[in-house]
């Protein structure tokens, strides 16, 4: 059948794209023990940055639950043909945007997924550049629809707190069309560092926190 390919991502760096990421593929190769792949090709490499960081400081050289490999744009049709059927699920970390000639990169990572899931953060949502994100995504949504390939994709509140904020940015990306989850992530220190060995449900606050969001995941994108 071969791998789910899904990309938490935004046009806006800082997101928390890259964090989720890695607390989703944790939690599925140390939890649901599923075989998972993170391609990271962002230019500054965060995710392998985690890991090496990890093996550096923590464990010793270990190899961890799951690949981390960087991966420049052009090469990941290559990447995704070579792993499509020996993983799960497959993550692809895209580039963070600061330009809009970089805009290629972004539209031919997202073009391999199968889903994609859009965070946002209050207060710090922009409305043009989520307007033009998510009009690329659903560009990207119904060039596949027409060749009859499944794709899905949904936006979440990240990193929640007391504002009013929160729900103004939950009914903006409503407007633009986009299905939301009902759960979201608070911004606590218990999710504000990913790690590539352990996953945030091993803690009891780590898995109050994050659990929700995780089941809500595993059942809207059926893996």
């Amino acid at each position: 059948m071969g791998a789910r390919i899904i990309s938490v991502a935004h046009r806006k760096g800082g997101i928390g794209k890259t964090s989720i990421t890695l607390h989703l593929a944790t939690a599925l190769a140390t939890v649901k023990k599923l075989k998972v792949l993170i391609l990271d090709t962002d230019s500054q490499k965060s995710a392998l940055g985690y890991r090496e960081h990890e093996q550096q400081n923590v464990y010793e050289g270990e190899a961890g639950p799951y690949p981390i490999e960087a991966v420049p744009t052009r090469y990941l049709y290559d990447d995704i043909k070579r792993n499509y059927d020996k993983y799960d699920v497959i993550f692809i970390d895209v580039p963070r945007l600061t330009e809009t000639a970089e805009d290629s990169q972004l539209t031919t990572a997202l073009a391999y997924c199968d889903s994609i899931l859009i965070p946002m953060v209050a207060g710090e949502l922009e409305a043009l550049s989520t307007t033009q994100f998510v009009q690329l995504v659903k560009g990207i949504a119904e060039n596949k629809k027409k060749n009859d390939h499944d794709f899905t994709y949904f936006g979440f509140l990240n990193k929640r707190n007391q504002r009013k904020e929160n729900d103004e940015a939950v009914e903006f990306m409503e407007t633009l069309g986009v299905p939301m989850f009902k759960s979201s992530l608070s911004d606590v220190k218990a999710l504000s560092r990913p790690y590539t060995f352990e996953s945030v449900l091993d803690s009891a606050e780590g898995k109050r926190r994050f659990e929700p969001f995780f089941k809500e995941f595993l059942k809207k994108f059926e893996i």
